[in-house]
């Protein structure tokens, strides 16, 4: 019995060693995206362009649902996580925006 608990400890090692560096990842692609979306902020204050963009956000979402495809990823959890995100960047925006004196 032990040596097999020893097994499964390692498995489970291994597997959260595996999450720990795509966890990383995600955040390094956030810090990347947020970056971005920083200087689209300025390019739109700078423009008087708003900082919502529907119709951009309904394209992104029919992208991602192909990306998802037939995977095991639930739509609603995607679309509530790139509602959070577009939400954090649109507020930034606003914060460019407010700064400049747009």
């Amino acid at each position: 019995m032990k040596k097999n608990k020893i097994n499964v400890d390692l498995l489970l090692k291994n597997e959260r060693s595996t999450i720990d560096r795509l966890d990383a990842t995600i955040v390094k692609a956030l810090i990347e995206r947020f970056s971005i979306t920083k200087r689209i902020g300025l390019i739109k204050a700078e423009h008087n362009i708003e900082p919502h963009d529907e119709k951009r956000e309904k394209t992104q979402v029919k992208t991602l649902e192909k990306l998802i495809g037939n995977s095991d990823l639930d739509k609603e959890f995607i679309e509530n996580l790139m509602k959070l995100i577009t939400t954090e960047s649109k507020k930034k925006h606003e914060k460019i925006k407010k700064e400049i004196g747009g």
